[in-house]
């Protein structure tokens, strides 16, 4: 082939309120109406967070004067027809998705990327997952086998969680699920609690990831903002710090864990940090039920989306591992590729290898996810980025 199979593994999608109403349990509509009707208040509460807005107006004025957006803003969110014409003219021929399509989308009840952002009982997070993941399912068989769906579960009880995982395989949202990153006053993620959970996600082949989004509210104060800017990666690590010394991964050697949209270098210094710690002597004892060094568990249970990936992880690839790093364009979001993908994979990869290119942008993501390489390689024969352009 001379066009790439270009899969990205960090895509965002979500529901405008009134396409979300008719998923949400008669039960809980009311409730969900007065959510809605309160949105201001909960912009408000969401400033508070960091202090201050996450975009300056410059950098948004700039995102909204590309022709893209000006011609259609960021409808793709949530606009089937759109988003498929946008991907297609980025290159893109499958994708992942994951909540948070726009600011005009809907994280019912904020159930997302920041599930328990806030205090709610523990049942409306619950619908706010359960509702999010019909509406997904409904929007990914809308492309059959070109949109593996992220979906979304609440932790307050791994039963219910269970069940949720085989709800979304049987109705092939087979993308996954992405746990939150906060636990609800719930023990964290080393607990013996969440094998149930670890196992169905293992039989399944459903891949857990984890996304920036969340970290502690550190209120309308000096400095919020830069605060949760370099905190929200370590946030979004720290389950996987928990899986490798709990021996989740001894346990479950093909659970596939994927931390996405964290950035990619900070994997070499971490595994280098934790296997020092391993070592020690004076920690022996540690080694008794953990056999494995933790970067021999990322070795074989973890990976990268990187998201927007950038010269430094491309530099480090063969320190993280080729074969762990997944690219995404985090469409339609104005901090990641789209619609600019073909000159950002020129810039990044233009003098990496073909072959390793090949694995980073799809093939990697294909076996993680299990999308099917023989039918989307037919349209990335008509549509994926050249060969020529991209790659040594």
């Amino acid at each position: 082939m001379d066009r790439y199979l270009l899969i990205s593994a960090d895509c965002h999608a979500g529901p405008l309120p009134d396409q979300m109403r008719s998923y949400i349990d008669p039960g809980y509509r009311e409730r969900f109406d007065q959510w809605v009707a309160d949105v201001d208040g909960l912009m408000a509460r969401k400033a508070e967070h960091t202090g201050a807005a996450i975009y300056g107006a410059e950098a948004l004025g700039d995102f909204e004067q590309q022709d893209a957006i000006v011609h259609g803003g960021m409808d793709g969110a949530w606009d089937s027809k759109r988003r498929l014409a946008e991907l297609d003219q980025d290159g893109i021929v499958a994708e992942v998705i994951f909540p948070g399509g726009s600011l005009q989308t809907c994280s019912p009840f904020g159930a997302g990327l920041m599930t328990y952002q806030y205090e709610q009982p523990a049942d409306v997070w619950w619908e706010g997952c359960r509702s999010y993941n019909r509406w997904l399912a409904d929007f990914c068989h809308e492309t059959p086998g070109r949109r593996a769906g992220v979906g979304l579960i609440a932790i307050d009880d791994v039963e219910q969680a269970v069940n949720e995982v085989e709800w979304l395989r049987r109705n092939d949202v087979f993308g996954g699920i992405v746990l939150p990153v906060d636990t609800n006053g719930h023990p964290y993620y080393n607990h013996p609690r969440y094998e149930p959970l670890w196992s169905v996600c293992e039989d399944l082949e459903m891949p857990v990831h984890t996304h920036s989004g969340w970290t502690p509210n550190y209120g309308n104060l000096p400095g919020s903002l830069g605060i949760f800017l370099y905190e929200i990666g370590w946030y979004a690590h720290r389950p996987f710090h928990h899986l490798i010394w709990s021996g989740a991964f001894e346990r479950h050697p093909k659970l596939n864990f994927v931390m996405t949209e964290q950035g990619a270098t900070w994997v070499v210094p971490a595994l280098e940090q934790l296997d020092s710690q391993y070592e020690l002597p004076m920690f022996s004892h540690m080694r008794r039920e953990l056999p494995r060094k933790p970067s021999e568990y990322f070795a074989s249970n973890g990976y990268i989306g990187a998201a927007f990936l950038d010269g430094d992880a491309a530099t480090a690839r063969y320190d993280i591992g080729v074969d762990k790093l997944m690219w995404g364009s985090d469409y339609p979001h104005m901090e990641g590729t789209w619609p600019h993908t073909a000159e950002q994979l020129e810039s990044t990869l233009g003098a990496v290898p073909r072959d390793e290119v090949i694995q980073i942008l799809g093939t990697t993501a294909a076996s993680v996810y299990g999308f099917d390489v023989d039918k989307l390689s037919k349209l990335a024969a008509e549509i994926g980025p050249k060969t020529t352009s991209i790659g040594a």
